[in-house]
């Protein structure tokens, strides 16, 4: 029975990998169908001015998503809890951007770090799960204004009607979720590993300790869960400005309407896809195809969600390197204090 356990989470390691390595062969024959030179034209047009001043975008997107996460921390805390977030958030987008493989691994490295720099566990883990809830539904307002956008400017689009069937489908399901951890989905998967003999590793907090109780409290706090949504949304949209930066740079520019309704699209078509890793092919493909809807050829298109991936690196790895020293250094101490 033991080795069934095992043989799972190995098979799902080797369909990611698949899943990843599809992805990756579909964006390269992308860019080798519709050109190299095409696309590295573009990029080169933007340059590092370009590049810079898409990684302000960002830091401004950064500073939105960590200022949501930080408004759910609705129990007493000090005052230096801002940067705290600000250093959690970098570490999760950090890890999910570059290890993407390891599917919700960004998301419990920034808990982990709350919960390092003196957060309770269940509420280092509350705070994150509710504030990926206020992030997709953050996601769904900002998806149905560029679908909004794209009906007013583009009503004979097919496209934006199989969208907007995608985002009912998609407003659903986070109803459906947000329901379900009010009416106790949490409490059940906290006690299902130690219902099963597995672990025990909740056995040590109270009731009212627990991550359900921790989720619940914040739930209840309506005016910061509202918040929360709306700095996302905020965050949500300076993405678009990156995009627009990029185009602009790359002397493409398109309309604030027209980029929005881009953007939304692609990321909505990016979460749908999920289960790829780095949304691979994924991301290059949704730009080629929604991009060819407000008039981008398919080398701007690559060049632009190119753009993007490089963008992801170099903010990426230094948090990457810095966390790795980090918790580098929590062993090395933990090892000492066994002795």
């Amino acid at each position: 029975m033991s080795a069934e356990p095992m043989a799972s989470p190995s098979n799902s390691r080797v369909a990611l990998f698949i899943a990843a390595m599809v992805g990756i062969a579909v964006a390269i024959c992308l860019v080798v169908y519709f050109g190299i030179s095409g696309v590295w034209d573009a990029i080169a047009t933007a340059g590092w001015r370009g590049m810079s001043a898409i990684l302000g975008a960002y830091l401004v997107s950064l500073f939105f998503c960590a200022w949501s996460w930080r408004v759910l921390l609705v129990e007493s805390h000090p005052t230096h809890r801002g940067l705290l977030f600000l250093w959690a958030r970098w570490v999760r987008d950090s890890i999910g951007n570059l290890l993407a493989i390891i599917p919700g691994a960004g998301e419990a490295a920034g808990a982990r770090e709350l919960s390092k720099h003196g957060l309770k566990v269940s509420v280092a883990a509350a705070t994150t799960i509710t504030d990926m809830t206020t992030e997709m539904m953050s996601q769904l307002i900002y998806t149905f204004m560029g679908l909004a956008i794209l009906f007013i400017y583009h009503p004979a689009e097919q496209a934006a009607w199989w969208a907007a069937a995608g985002l009912g489908i998609a407003t659903i399901a986070v109803a459906g979720f947000v329901i379900a951890q009010k009416n106790g989905l949490i409490l059940f998967l906290e006690t299902l590993p130690a219902k099963l003999g597995f672990t025990r590793a909740w056995d040590g907090l109270s009731d009212s300790e627990s991550v359900h109780a921790a989720i619940q409290s914040i739930y209840r706090e309506k005016g910061a869960v509202g918040a929360s949504t709306f700095l996302h949304l905020l965050g949500w949209l300076a993405g678009a400005a990156e995009t627009w930066i990029a185009l602009w740079f790359m002397n493409h520019a398109l309309s604030v309407g027209d980029v929005l309704s881009l953007e939304s699209l692609v990321f909505a078509l990016r979460t749908a896809a999920f289960i790829v890793p780095w949304a691979a092919g994924v991301q290059e493909g949704g730009y080629v195809v929604i991009g060819a809807l407000f008039g981008l050829g398919p080398d701007v298109a690559l060049a632009l969600s190119l753009l993007k991936r490089a963008r992801e690196i170099i903010s990426g790895l230094p948090g990457l390197l810095v966390w790795h020293f980090s918790e580098g250094k929590r062993l090395w101490q933990s090892r000492l204090a066994a002795k």
